[in-house]
């Protein structure tokens, strides 16, 4: 919830599902229904207003209550990979837990209105036009000045965490694209659409590039209809900064330039989707050097959030959470799963796929689904994958160590044979007896213990094997 410059109201129009259609999810909005986004309005200075609307989340309001989704695109690239993530909200209230996002695009307007009228801006159609032309860190400068004017002025008009006044900050990835798909305003099947707007012409709600939207020229903030959430122009005008480091797999592998999500103006409306994001360099070359990267089509939308750790009570409350949220309801979030069992590992995915094959029977019986039923078999595939990846890694895995097992053992049976016959060449005396009974019970014993390992590494795909044993001789020959 950014700010609205001018006078709109943050209400939206509510959806009356006429028909569940799979992946595209075309649902159909009628006028008999209204829904009043929730929002709250904080002031600046100059007389300028910014405008928030509530996101609300599943999970209850406890202090590690989140609620989980698929984040990317099943037809895309691994640019968009879905993937499955958590989102907690900074806020409770009795039964829930929620974040604020800005209604709109920051404006120029706004922008002025903390940072002043002077420097070396470009001209701009209007100060209700959304603030591009900004670096990264400019847009930093100016969260800072923001936050510290409201605590100054304007501490009563900001929510509260544990009795800590709230703070303004670009949104993080999964928070942006949770809310473009509308949240829990929109049913599953509609928020795994591409965008959440059903059938509706997309011009309707947002700006892109050609003759019947855009003209491919940058437009005032909320002239078009909201998203279910109430929230003007997420998926186009311009491309919105976000706090996360770009990885390809959104919370891992390595970290690049800063995420940018959404289209822009110059956007053709077929990359319109709410999965939508790219990696934006802090830096690009110019003909003076290294500059700090601002584009015309690059600006930035605001949220509002909280500490955590506010108080003793706010970590004794996460303590007494924490264990219950690890091995209990809580392993079934991303990052609990990464190190639980392989068969809960399995089980996320698993059911992801027998939820979507569930909405593929509802829908056979219906007419005209072949486009939408590809997209969500494509979905439904990737969930397999994702099973599959999950198995393939456990089996390398276990290959590994057995692999490991079996040359130690190897090495261990070759070293006591060596022995035996060393000790049988020399003599017979009573030492030498003795000696000779240990290493006939170490390679007996040792031969049970191959053979068992042997039978489990049977069981591995056979490639898998081999790349083990490979590594166990190399780090013996080392």
């Amino acid at each position: 919830m950014n700010v609205c410059f001018g006078p709109k109201p943050c209400g939206h129009k509510g959806y009356l599902l006429r028909g569940i259609l799979l992946g595209l999810a075309l649902l159909v909005f009628t006028a008999s229904q209204v829904f009043a986004a929730e929002k709250l309005i904080i002031p600046g200075p100059n007389g300028v207003k910014f405008t928030f609307c509530k996101v609300s989340l599943k999970g209850g309001p406890g202090p590690l209550a989140s609620q989980t989704f698929t984040i990317g695109d099943p037809t895309g690239d691994f640019r968009t990979p879905p993937t499955r993530v958590a989102i907690g909200g900074a806020f409770a209230a009795k039964d829930e837990r929620f974040y604020y996002l800005g209604e709109c695009e920051v404006t120029e307007g706004q922008y002025l209105a903390i940072m002043g009228e002077g420097g070396n801006r470009p001209k701009v159609p209007s100060l209700d036009h959304p603030a591009v032309n900004l670096s990264y860190f400019e847009v930093l400068n100016f969260i800072d000045r923001l936050n510290r004017w409201l605590y100054a002025e304007a501490m009563d008009k900001l929510p509260k965490s544990g009795g800590v006044p709230a703070f303004v900050r670009l949104p993080t990835e999964v928070e942006w694209e949770f809310a473009a798909r509308g949240g829990n305003e929109v049913g599953e099947t509609g928020f795994d659409a591409q965008t959440p707007y059903g059938d509706d012409d997309l011009n309707i709600y947002e700006w892109y590039s050609g003759p019947e939207s855009s003209h491919n020229k940058i437009q005032k903030v909320g002239k078009l209809k909201p998203n279910p959430l109430g929230l003007h122009d997420m998926l186009g005008n311009v491309q919105e900064m976000t706090s996360a480091s770009y990885q390809v797999e959104y919370y891992q592998g390595r970290s690049g330039g800063f995420v940018a999500r959404g289209g822009h103006y110059l956007t053709n409306e077929e990359e319109m989707i709410s999965a939508k994001r790219g990696e934006e360099p802090f830096y690009l070359s110019s003909k003076e050097g290294m500059r700090p990267n601002i584009k015309p089509t690059l600006g930035f939308r605001l949220a509002l959030s909280a500490p955590i750790l506010t108080d003793r009570k706010a970590i004794a409350d996460l303590g007494q959470a924490w264990k219950k949220h690890r091995s209990g309801a809580g392993a079934t979030l991303p990052a609990a799963i990464s190190v639980s069992s392989v068969d809960k590992q399995e089980a996320v995915p698993a059911n992801e796929a027998l939820k979507r094959l569930k909405r593929i029977q509802e829908e056979l019986a219906k007419a005209g689904l072949e486009q939408n039923l590809r997209r969500e078999i494509a979905a439904t595939e990737a969930s397999l994958n994702s099973m599959v990846d999950v198995r393939r890694k456990a089996d390398q895995d276990s290959a590994r160590a057995f692999a490991k097992l079996a040359v130690e053992r190897g090495k261990f049976l070759q070293n006591n044979l060596e022995s035996l016959v060393v000790v049988q060449a020399t003599g017979s005396s009573d030492n030498l007896k003795r000696r000779a009974k240990q290493l006939n019970y170490n390679i007996k014993g040792g031969l049970n213990n191959y053979a068992i390992i042997l039978q489990e590494l049977a069981k591995l795909p056979k490639d898998l094997v081999l790349d083990g044993f490979q590594e166990g001789e190399k780090r013996l020959d080392k």
